[in-house]
């Protein structure tokens, strides 16, 4: 009984808390997880350099071009990039915000805070793990013999992590962010014109850069027309300030990005999306660039009206693999005979596994890579047809509907196109059988091709 009484007045002190901070002391504790949010967006980018600059050292020693990007390393960085005490890069680092976000909660709602901190509590963890790969990847790369196909691995394998990592820290932001602003409105603040307007032109902006990281080209120029028109609109309700100059040369970009394919060299290897995303745009609007964010965020504090700050946008990071190749004949047609083959242009056929059983005749494959992504391209044929040539397989699946050919045996033969970082070349084959997905992996490299037989299950 006593237990509940204490933990009765442990709920009634924080609910009367919440009841008793005002308004300006409510949206404080809100903007604190922005605050959060935004240092940590400039500390993954110090990150993602170094990251960047790992990814390219190793793949010199396969037969990759290194272009080093920066040329700062761990050993010129704070030991927590994201704690910072001698304020290197922050006035005020994330590390701090979030132990004031924590504090400062206890002015919200006990139900908003808790949901709240959860979130910002996984946010922090994700920066803890990538400060500490960034060690971890030094000394890897330092003190371990890069020639070694196994040390290869290990660090390709952070990479991918780190990869994760990211996605997933934008991923739990927008829970955040969306969070918040049922927050806002359930505590009931006023309207915010003037702010809206710059909102209104933000988010037009977060759906461009979201488009561009997607690969979704056709939306594109019409969300750059959206973008002028917002910027226009922005201008007549706020005036001429400097953050529409700066939306302006954001606008620039983005009908470059429309209407030209160029972008420089080294980043041939990143491709169109990740150079304009992480490079030119993402560089156009957080503070550590060109600053639009921060100015919007300035312009909403001059307002003095109760709108919640503007999140900035986090990079995206992508690991760059070897392509060295192996070179093979062109692929023909294998002559058909309704036979199992037993070599395919100069390569023994090995078959190591049982059947893959099938409920239909016609049915659906999803072709991916095994693991990580590592530059594996690979011919696949289907009963003397070559239904893929030359695919770089990918880790989201490529999905193929095929159909059994009576009378006859059936089969599905994987023939190695390169050798990836890691050979043979594996692809994870995925299929439904009895209501349930299996999984075979089939391998091959430039001495055997594998197949394995198809055929309709009991």
């Amino acid at each position: 009984m006593r237990f509940l009484s204490c933990l009765f007045l442990i709920f009634f002190s924080f609910s009367v808390v919440a009841q008793t901070a005002s308004k300006e002391e409510q949206l404080a504790s809100l903007n604190n997880y922005v605050y959060f949010t935004n240092e940590s967006v400039h500390g993954l980018l110090i990150v993602h350099r170094l990251l960047e600059n790992f990814n390219q050292k190793i793949n010199k020693y396969v037969d990759l071009e290194s272009n080093q990007f920066n040329f700062y390393s761990n050993k010129d960085l704070p030991r927590n990039l994201f704690d910072d005490p001698e304020q290197w890069f922050y006035d005020v680092s994330p590390y701090a915000w979030y132990e004031l976000s924590i504090t400062e909660s206890t002015k919200l709602p006990s139900g908003l805070a808790t949901s709240l901190n959860k979130d910002l509590e996984q946010l922090k963890s994700i920066i803890t793990r990538v400060n500490a790969i960034r060690f971890e990847l030094g000394v890897l790369t330092e003190s371990k013999d890069l020639q070694e196909r196994k040390n290869l691995d290990k660090i390709y394998s952070k990479l991918e992590e780190c990869v994760t990592l990211y996605d997933n820290f934008n991923t739990i932001k927008e829970e955040l962010k969306l969070k918040l602003i049922q927050g806002h409105q359930q505590l009931g603040f006023g309207e915010t014109p003037k702010s809206k307007s710059v909102e209104a032109l933000h988010e037009n902006i977060r759906a461009f850069l979201a488009a561009l990281k997607k690969g979704d080209p056709a939306l594109l120029p019409e969300l750059s027309q959206h973008l002028s028109n917002n910027i226009a609109t922005a201008k007549q309700t706020i005036g001429n300030q400097p953050l529409i100059s700066k939306a302006n040369t954001l606008l620039g970009i983005t009908k470059k990005i429309v209407s030209d394919d160029s972008f420089p060299q080294e980043y041939q290897q990143y491709g169109k999306a990740y150079y304009f995303y992480n490079i030119e745009m993402v560089s156009k609007t957080n503070r550590y660039g060109s600053g639009l964010i921060v100015d919007m965020n300035d312009y909403t504090k001059r307002t003095n009206e109760p709108a919640l700050l503007l999140m900035e946008e986090p990079h995206f990071f992508k690991v760059i693999y070897p392509k060295k190749k192996v070179k093979v004949d062109k692929v023909e047609t294998i002559a058909s005979s309704g036979k199992l083959p037993n070599n395919v242009k100069g390569r023994q056929v090995i078959m190591r596994q049982n059947a893959i059983e099938l409920n239909e005749p016609t049915f659906l494959l999803e072709i991916s890579d095994h693991q990580l992504e590592d530059g594996d391209i690979v011919s696949i044929n289907f009963n003397d047809r070559w239904i893929l040539k030359e695919y770089t397989l990918k880790r989201k699946p490529l999905k193929v509907q095929l159909q059994l050919k009576p009378n006859r045996v059936n089969y599905l033969l994987l023939h190695a196109e390169n050798i990836g970082t890691k050979p043979p070349n594996t692809a994870k084959i995925a299929y439904i059988y009895k209501g349930e997905k299996q999984v075979v992996l089939l391998s091959s490299d430039d001495q055997e091709s594998e197949m394995i037989e198809l055929k309709l299950g009991n």
